[in-house]
């Protein structure tokens, strides 16, 4: 008679926690090619709809180029404002919270397949910071607000915040604050209107939690996006 041998149930787990994760991996590898394929689309929708209400000037009309002259203001932004990066999220936060928050955040974003503004990747030795912040700010669908006791106390923080909120009244934008090291009492001194918004804090939540869950409410946003936008012959 044959003997029954009892399966080895701790390898049977171990190998579906592995299947497990291959899995999840390669649905945050799918979503991120399809992120960056509808962002392709929105920007060449973009483009060409700019080509067809506007015509581009010769280049002998731009001095700039023409006599070998430095651009000016104008012709700075004829150059480069049609082509500027869309991006998910723009990061808001102090820079005493970026080893802590913000870097394990934007890279946990990044690897779920979202476009991100942070400073560190966009701004080189001689932006305007100011120019560089706004135009993040603009081009940003989401605000994510790393909200701490040293970002209520910096003026730029504060600036991007006012950016933020702005754009966030006038419908064009979303904000997801999330808290770190700092208690309801303090954001409520501080802004009660931004206490009042659902936030996460790290103090409940892993960073890497927190960003699995704003990436998920961003696909899910722009999912809906895409789909109500109406198909337009190029």
């Amino acid at each position: 008679m044959a003997s029954y041998r009892k399966p080895n149930m701790s390898k049977i787990n171990s190998q579906m926690r592995k299947l497990k994760s291959a899995t999840s991996q390669f649905e945050r590898d799918a979503n991120r090619a399809i992120n960056e394929l509808k962002s392709l689309e929105r920007k060449a929708k973009s483009y060409q709809s700019k080509l067809r209400s506007s015509s581009i000037p010769a280049l002998t009309t731009m001095p700039s180029l023409y006599l070998g002259t430095s651009h000016d203001d104008e012709v700075e932004a004829f150059l480069y404002d049609d082509y500027e990066k869309e991006y998910d999220v723009f990061i808001s936060h102090a820079s005493e919270d970026k080893d802590d928050v913000a870097r394990p955040l934007v890279e946990a974003l990044r690897n779920n397949g979202l476009t991100v503004w942070y400073d560190e990747f966009e701004l080189r030795i001689g932006d305007s910071l100011r120019r560089k912040i706004d135009k993040g700010i603009a081009n940003s669908n989401f605000g994510v607000i790393v909200i701490s006791r040293d970002f209520i106390n910096k003026g730029w923080t504060n600036y991007e915040l006012d950016g933020l909120i702005t754009r966030a009244v006038n419908g064009e934008q979303t904000m997801l604050p999330v808290w770190h090291n700092i208690t309801k009492r303090e954001v409520i001194n501080y802004s009660p209107s931004l206490a009042d918004k659902l936030a996460r804090s790290t103090t409940d939540f892993t960073v890497e939690e927190i960003a699995d869950e704003i990436a998920d409410l961003i696909q899910e946003r722009l999912s809906l996006i895409h789909i109500s936008e109406p198909t337009r012959p190029y």
